[in-house]
């Protein structure tokens, strides 16, 4: 069987590291660095995930992303066709131009079972069912927005699962600097 795009994959990791609606928002940006997908990707994925209803986004002081609908509800069929279409469910797997029920292609029976098979498991995994795998980046993310104060999804986050270290600049603890210890110093004073 043919896998998924990558661009699924990257998907899946954004939706995973936001908040359900009416969450916290957080940045493209944050997402982008934690994940180490580049910001003009996640941009583009971002606005296809909008246009099929599974993020809101929001630009301004306020902005940022976060879930359109709770991530029970949002399968990886519906991924799937925000990011690669449909195109698969109803062609040939060879490609092959001629290949209809009527005249049929050797491959036909077979992808026909085999595409029933794999839509019913895409449309059988929710955003949550997502939480048993492990995920470096969408840990980082996660742990950014624990740094943040904010609660982790209930059940998309997974349990049990750890901070890491993070890259991402709002995950780092503040640097102690000359100035800012003289400034406490006076303070103190």
């Amino acid at each position: 069987m043919l896998p998924l795009p990558v661009t699924v994959g990257h998907a899946l990791r954004l939706l995973r590291c936001l908040d359900e609606p009416g969450g916290q928002r957080i940045l493209v940006e944050t997402v982008a660095e934690c994940t180490g997908i580049s910001k003009a990707y996640l941009s583009k994925i971002v606005h296809r995930l909008g246009r099929h209803g599974l993020v809101d986004g929001r630009r301004g002081h306020h902005g940022g992303i976060l879930l359109a609908r709770p991530g029970q509800a949002i399968t990886l069929e519906q991924v799937s066709a925000a990011m690669d279409g449909t195109a698969w469910r109803s062609g040939c797997l060879l490609g092959l131009l001629g290949c209809t029920e009527e005249t049929p292609c050797v491959l036909h029976a077979y992808w026909k079972k085999t595409r029933a098979e794999l839509l019913n498991q895409l449309r059988g995994v929710s955003l949550v069912d997502m939480k048993r795998h492990q995920d470096l980046g969408v840990e980082r993310c996660l742990a950014v927005r624990a740094a943040q104060g904010v609660q982790p999804l209930a059940g998309v986050a997974g349990p049990g699962q750890r901070p890491l270290p993070s890259p991402c600049p709002e995950a780092r603890p503040p640097r102690s600097s000359r100035a800012g210890e003289a400034v406490q110093q006076s303070e103190a004073t």
